[in-house]
């Protein structure tokens, strides 16, 4: 299986000014901003947790997205069986600071999550 056709690859920098491409899916829902990220390339440690300051600021521009309402989820693994991981910050002006992570672990928040994703895999009539 592969990523839904929603996703789109962008180029992204690194803490160390490298590019850095990632499957990106952006969804609105309930008020809330989902953005969820995937690294193109299997890592042996995630590749989003050493660089989640740097690629929350630049999707929050690249998105226009209200700090308050932004949601990073990281997509880990296999793609039919991801591991879902939220990454919240503190946001100091335009800036993201202390970054959390946690295991989206219920069944029914990460049931949730991949609904999203189906969600914004469907065309806007299908939805209405």
């Amino acid at each position: 299986m592969k990523l839904p056709n929603s996703f789109v690859n962008l180029e992204l920098e690194n803490r160390l000014g490298q590019t850095i491409r990632l499957a990106v899916q952006h969804v609105q829902f309930f008020g809330r901003e989902y953005v969820f990220v995937k690294a193109l390339t299997q890592q042996v440690s995630s590749l989003v947790a050493k660089n989640a300051e740097h690629f929350a600021y630049q999707l929050r521009e690249i998105f226009q997205l209200d700090a308050r309402r932004f949601e990073m989820i990281e997509m880990r693994g296999f793609i039919e069986t991801p591991n879902l991981w939220r990454w919240r910050f503190e946001w100091v002006g335009t800036s993201p600071i202390s970054p959390r992570c946690e295991a989206i672990s219920a069944l029914n928040q990460h049931t949730q999550m991949l609904r999203l994703l189906d969600m914004a895999e469907q065309p806007q009539s299908a939805i209405a």
